[in-house]
């Protein structure tokens, strides 16, 4: 039983650190909490304006034009893979 769990969690963390190398990073994981706690935010002063800014053009530059077009419309696991390219890949 142990082995088994030992195995697949080793399968599991093996195939998303091959997709997402950053996932095993501080920093990536950092990045994934900015983006999710502070996606309604409103900046007002000029710094958490700019932090704005970057997070914006991080997640932008993960997007395909197809799924600007429905950003109305995404699933969760949709939303997982943005957050995961534009955060865990480097």
């Amino acid at each position: 039983m142990i082995k088994s769990f030992f195995f697949i969690a080793i399968g599991f963390f093996g195939g998303l650190w091959v997709i997402w190398p950053g996932v095993a990073s501080k920093d990536g994981w950092q990045c994934a909490k900015d983006i999710v706690l502070n996606a309604d935010k409103e900046s007002s002063d000029p710094q958490s304006f700019m932090a704005d800014f970057e997070r914006k053009l991080k997640l932008s530059s993960a997007l395909s034009p197809s799924i600007l077009l429905k950003s109305e419309e995404l699933k969760t696991m949709e939303k997982l893979r943005i957050v995961g390219d534009a955060c865990f890949r480097f």
